[in-house]
Parts: C-alpha cells; sequence; structure tokens
C-alpha cells in the first residue's frame, strides 16, 4: 500500500538533516490515508522524497524520521536491525575490556535511529521508555527484539513521563515482558556495589549519563572532604569515597531518594564520616555559607533548569548563583564540579556561566576537565538537540 505523502515547507540547510519535522514545516491539511502515528512518506517543496517516518499531528513535532531511504521496508526486522545496530555501537565504542558495564543505554532515541525509544539495561532487567504515538503499533517487535538479543529475566516500562502527554498519550508503567525488577536492584559496577530502584526513581532508576562523569570526578576526590549536592542516590559521593574521599557529605531534597543513598553507602561498607542531608540545596548552601563552612570539594549535579527556551534567562541566574555559593566554601585548592542537563544551554553559555559566578565569588579557576555526555548516550550532529549533558570540573587556587 502507498504510504501517505507530507510536503514540507521550504526549509534553510540545516533543518534538512534533522531527524525531526515540526508541525510548521509541513503544509496545511492531512493526507489522505493519514493516521496520527502512522508511517507517512515525506517530500520537500520540490516533490523529492526524504523519506518516511512517522507523523503525529497531535505533536509540535509533527515527523521522525525513521529512515531516509524510501524503498526501505518499515517492519519488524527494521526494528530488529535498528536495535541490532545499536547494540554493536555500544560494544564497539562504549565496552570495557569487552564488557559493557553492568548498566548502560542500549538504544538513545533518535541519536540511534529509534526516534522516541529509550532502552537501558540493569544487568538482567532492561527499562524501555516509549516517547512518541509512532511506536506504540511497534512494541511487541522491539520486545521480540530485545529479548533475542539480550539475555534478560525481564522487561519493565517506565512511559510515565510528561513527555508522553505531548504526543497525546497516557503515562504508562509496568512489566512488558518477564518478571517484575526487584523494589531495589543491586549491581556491581566498577568496584562499587549499586542499588537501584527501577519501578519508582528518577528517569529509569539511574542518572546512567553520568556514570563517566562520576569516575572522572573522582579522580580528584582523594583526602579532600566532598559536598555533593542534589545527590539523589549519592553515586557522585559514593564513588568519591571509594577513591579515598576524606568524607561525604549528600544534599538531596528527597527523603526516599536520600534513604536509598545511606543504603547504599551502608552496603559498601565505607569507613569514612558520611552525613545525608534532607532539604534544598539552594537554602542548604545559604546556610553553610553563613555558618562560614568550608570544604575541599562541591559537586553540583542539578536537574535541569531550563526545559525551554522561554526559561533560559532564570535558569541562567539559578545556574549563577548555584556555582557562586558552592565556590565561596571551597578551601583554597578546592575543586569544583558541575554539571547541566539542559540541552537549551550550550557548553560555551554554561561554562561563561560559571566564569562569570567564579568572577563574583572571587576565585579565579582553572578547567582540569570539560566532560559530556558518555559513548552510550551518542550525540548526533544533525540534532543538536541529542547534545545536553555538560560536566565541568575546575581547580580553585585561591
Amino acid at each position: 500500500m502507498p504510504l501517505p505523502t507530507i510536503t514540507l515547507k521550504p526549509q534553510p540547510p540545516d533543518r534538512r538533516a534533522h531527524p525531526w519535522v515540526y508541525d510548521n514545516e509541513i503544509t496545511d491539511g492531512p493526507p489522505a490515508g493519514f493516521e496520527d502515528g502512522g508511517l507517512a512518506q515525506i517530500k520537500d517543496a520540490k516533490g523529492r522524497i526524504l523519506g518516511v517516518g512517522y507523523a503525529n499531528r497531535r505533536s509540535k513535532i509533527a515527523v521522525r524520521y525513521l529512515t531516509r531511504r524510501y524503498d526501505e521496508a518499515v517492519n519488524a526486522d527494521f526494528w530488529r536491525g535498528r536495535i541490532q545496530r545499536a547494540l554493536a555501537y555500544r560494544l564497539a565504542h562504549h565496552a570495557a575490556d569487552g564488557q559493557l558495564p553492568s548498566a548502560y543505554r542500549l538504544a538513545h532515541g533518535e541519536a540511534d535511529g529509534l526516534p522516541g525509544l529509550v532502552v537501558d539495561v540493569y544487568g538482567p532487567y532492561s527499562v524501555v521508555q516509549f516517547l512518541a504515538l509512532g511506536l506504540e503499533s511497534w512494541r511487541e517487535a522491539i520486545v521480540s527484539a530485545l529479548t533475542d538479543m539480550l539475555p534478560l529475566s525481564g522487561i519493565y516500562e517506565r512511559s510515565d513521563s510528561p513527555v508522553r502527554r505531548l504526543e497525546g498519550l497516557d503515562e504508562r508503567a509496568g512489566v512488558l515482558w518477564g518478571g517484575a525488577p526487584p523494589d531495589v536492584l543491586e549491581l556491581e559496577d566498577d568496584g562499587a556495589t549499586l542499588l537501584a530502584d527501577l519501578k519508582g526513581g528518577a528517569k529509569t532508576g539511574l542518572f546512567l549519563d553520568q556514570r563517566e562523569n562520576q569516575l572522572a570526578a573522582a579522580r580528584q576526590a582523594r583526602g579532600r572532604d566532598v559536598l555533593n549536592c542534589f545527590a539523589y542516590t549519592g553515586l557522585f559521593g559514593l564513588r568519591a569515597a571509594l577513591a579515598g574521599a576524606r568524607s561525604v557529605t549528600d544534599v538531596e531534597i528527597s527523603p526516599a531518594f536520600a534513604a536509598l543513598g545511606e543504603r547504599q553507602w551502608a552496603r559498601n561498607s565505607l569507613s569514612q564520616p558520611h552525613e545525608a542531608v534532607t532539604g534544598n540545596v539552594f537554602d542548604h548552601l545559604h546556610t553553610l555559607d553563613g555558618e562560614k563552612y568550608r570544604t575541599d570539594m562541591v559537586i553540583l549535579d542539578p536537574p535541569a533548569f531550563t526545559k525551554n527556551r522561554a526559561s533560559r534567562e532564570s535558569a541562567a541566574r539559578g545556574y549563577h548563583e548555584i556555582n557562586r555559593l558552592a565556590l565561596r566554601l571551597l578551601r583554597p585548592g578546592g575543586v569544583l564540579v558541575t554539571c547541566s542537563c539542559s540541552h537549551h544551554l550550550s557548553a560555551p553559555e554554561f561554562r561563561d556561566i560559571v566564569h562569570s559566578a567564579a568572577r563574583d565569588a572571587g576565585r579565579p579557576l582553572r578547567l582540569i576537565a570539560q566532560r559530556g555526555q558518555p559513548p552510550d548516550h551518542p550525540v548526533l550532529l544533525d540534532a543538536p538537540e541529542s547534545e545536553y549533558l555538560k560536566c565541568l570540573i575546575f581547580a580553585a587556587e585561591t
């Protein structure tokens, strides 16, 4: 059956290779045979075929390209091939000593040619997110591919993201295949015992994109007192302690996540002093500054302060203030590890904000490392939105 055709308005060059088409880029009116979430053939303003994708009039992202080959069939074999390719990419570029970590991202949406699909692997369990309407009819094919390729005990769905509502979908969570993961899953990773709540934790259980940044930060932690802010379950602090930090204080606003972090600390049998503070990080840093508290290392890993362009200015103020406060708490020779996970703020913009905060705090900085996403969260150059994570490590010498 021929696919319905969507015709685009003239596009600038930087939009032609992007994996998304926005609703204001298409000509008016749905074509004959069009169904939201179904496949459509995409043509440019001159009538040239650009590819095939799934389309959704309910979303600002009207089309998500699946293939630029108009003759490539989108069927169960298509999904199996894309997932196999994603796995091969990680084995080639993310495996350590020929083996993948115990927890990693297998499918990273558009950057893997799997628009709207997230697949994370946690040992014997996989957690998936279907974040686009066009994926709904391919659930069975995707689950079948995963169970054939991976030695899994269960697949759990965490399609409980607000992004689903933008697609006209309800949020969903529950077992898709096999057994449910335990309430707290235990994993061994690079000498650490990690505890992950796959069913109720943030994201899909852990912030897998920060694993390598945690390890990089830990290399600066030996012999230092560490203040770990926005700690979640405390992995930045835990890895710092395993690398020889003198003491660790974790600050986390969620009592449930803070409690899991304390349980994780005890499970690793660490001997260093450890304090878990439950509260608002901004308020806590202001209090510490008023008390003339000083430490050797501050780690900032906040949630995205901006989720759209309209809030960029207020987000910049938030990043500036929290970095200024953190720098005021550092002893001479201290280390600042500061992160942003908003794609609306570029790496140069984030670095400029931290630089401005350092000037206001009177703390000249030297850049130790400028980091981003690990290879299992690949960046697609044609999609700037896929590059979101920034992690800067600084030395504050005076």
